[in-house]
């Protein structure tokens, strides 16, 4: 998700290569930060057809972004990271 990045406390390192493409950027009526599970469908099913969701989950995974990344939830994102670890 690129409209308003919310990271866990990390300084912004500007946008990547990839990002230009994301449906999201096209999307602003679209909340990428919902409070609401159940609002979180919508924004999910954006990046069900966008062409940089493998690369967007990775830089969501690995800069524990906030909000939907790459297609998933934080909760999604947290176990994708735990499996990478163990393995």
């Amino acid at each position: 998700m690129l409209t308003s990045s919310r990271s866990a406390g990390r300084e912004a390192t500007g946008p990547r290569p990839w990002m230009t493409r994301a449906l999201c950027a096209t999307r602003p009526d679209v909340d990428f930060f919902p409070d609401d599970p159940v609002d979180e469908t919508p924004a999910i099913n954006v990046c069900s057809g966008c062409p940089v969701r493998r690369p967007c989950l990775d830089h969501a995974v690995g800069h524990r972004e906030l909000g939907i990344w790459g297609g998933t939830t934080e909760a999604q994102r947290r176990r994708i990271r735990l499996r990478r670890m163990a393995a």
